[in-house]
C-alpha cells in the first residue's frame, strides 16, 4: 500500500476538479488503501482499482466544494469559459480579416515592369 507512484495527471484532475493539489494527493492515497483490499499490489486490477476510485473521490469532492459555495463556484467556471469564446471568435474573425486585405492588395498591385 502506497508504494506506486501517483499519477502524472493528478494535479490536471484537481484543477479540472477545482481542488488543491494537496488535497488530491490525500484522495489519491486513500484510493490506494481502498485499492488494496480489491486487488493485489502492483497488478493491472490494482491499478484500475485505484483510478476508478480516485475518479470517485475527485467528483465527490468537487460536488461537495459546489454545495459549500452554494453554486457560486460553478457559475464562475461558466463564466470563464463564456468569457474565452467571444475573444476566439474575435481571433478567428481578425485573422479572416487580415487575410482578406492580404488578398486584395496582392491582387490591386501592380505588376512590376
Amino acid at each position: 500500500m502506497g508504494t506506486t507512484r501517483q499519477p502524472k495527471m493528478l494535479p490536471w484532475l484537481a484543477k479540472k476538479a477545482g481542488i488543491t493539489e494537496h488535497r488530491a494527493e490525500v484522495l489519491w492515497r486513500a484510493a490506494e488503501r481502498h485499492a488494496a483490499l480489491v486487488a493485489p499490489l502492483g497488478t493491472p486490477d490494482y491499478c484500475k482499482a485505484s483510478m476508478d476510485r480516485l475518479l470517485e473521490l475527485i467528483a465527490a469532492e468537487a460536488l461537495r466544494e459546489d454545495q459549500a459555495s452554494f453554486g457560486l463556484r460553478r457559475l464562475s467556471r461558466l463564466q470563464a469559459k463564456a468569457v474565452e469564446a467571444p475573444l476566439a471568435l474575435l481571433d478567428a474573425f481578425s485573422l479572416s480579416a487580415a487575410r482578406a486585405w492580404r488578398l486584395i492588395e496582392h491582387s490591386i498591385r501592380p505588376t512590376a515592369w
